[in-house]
């Protein structure tokens, strides 16, 4: 027992380590301003393009590999930018979704490799009711998670730490990212396009830029809708 404590203690660390590095890296290196200033994304932006114009038709294969290992310890949303940009609304979205997808599901498993041991004791004996609650309801606490928007990497190691199955945490992952990555990917994407026609600012009232903020308004209102909707069958 007292070894296997070692162990997790042990794996913890190596965890924070691993934390700590992309921390630094992030907020105290030249690459770092690669996720925190504007102008930082928009050369992130290039260099993928870049990558991905050099690898031809395997391209958007290597992009997904890029943004998945990315996101691990980095910021999805510069990722989810060049998505956009580099292949535009529709394939943007299906590549952004396909990587957010890989990324949580191997920051899942090294969530569980690193942090379950240590979490497991803590939930057991001090919030018994959230591991019970994540192994029951796993499906419908991770989608409404996504929904809501929360922290993409704070959400994919803590599911790893806690008993909820694989299987419900992906299932879980891809439909609750589904309406956000869509309305933000379509978003940037439909940005792109109206600036290479920009003239004027009323250029910027169109169709396809107001869609994905009605949508945006939409999907916060969605997991009540859902809610509803799963009592109404219930009854």
């Amino acid at each position: 027992m007292r070894e296997r404590r070692g162990r997790d203690v042990l794996k913890l660390v190596a965890f924070l380590l691993l934390v700590a590095v992309a921390a630094y890296i992030v907020f105290f290196t030249p690459a770092g301003a690669l996720f925190r200033t504007p102008e930082g994304r928009k050369a992130l932006v290039g260099k993928l393009d870049t990558l991905v114009q050099a690898a031809g038709a395997l391209g958007p294969a290597l992009f997904i590999l890029v943004y998945a290992l990315g996101v691990l310890f980095l910021p999805a949303t510069p990722f989810t930018i060049a998505g956009a940009v580099i292949f535009g609304k529709f394939h943007g979205m299906l590549y952004n979704l396909a990587a957010d997808a890989l990324g949580a599901s191997a920051a899942f498993f090294l969530g569980r490799y690193f942090l379950h041991g240590v979490a497991r004791g803590f939930l057991e004996t001090r919030m018994p009711w959230l591991d019970r609650k994540a192994s029951e309801e796993g499906f419908s606490v991770i989608f409404y998670l996504r929904i809501f928007w929360f922290p993409f990497i704070v959400l994919n190691y803590a599911a790893g730490a806690t008993r909820i199955r694989f299987r419900d945490y992906l299932l879980g992952t891809v439909l609750g990212l589904l309406p956000p990555v869509f309305i933000f990917t379509y978003f940037v994407g439909a940005m792109k396009e109206a600036l290479a026609m920009y003239r004027r600012p009323a250029d910027l009232l169109t169709f396809d830029l107001l869609f994905p903020v009605l949508l945006l308004v939409f999907s916060f209102f969605l997991p009540t809708l859902l809610k509803k909707f799963r009592h109404g069958r219930e009854l």
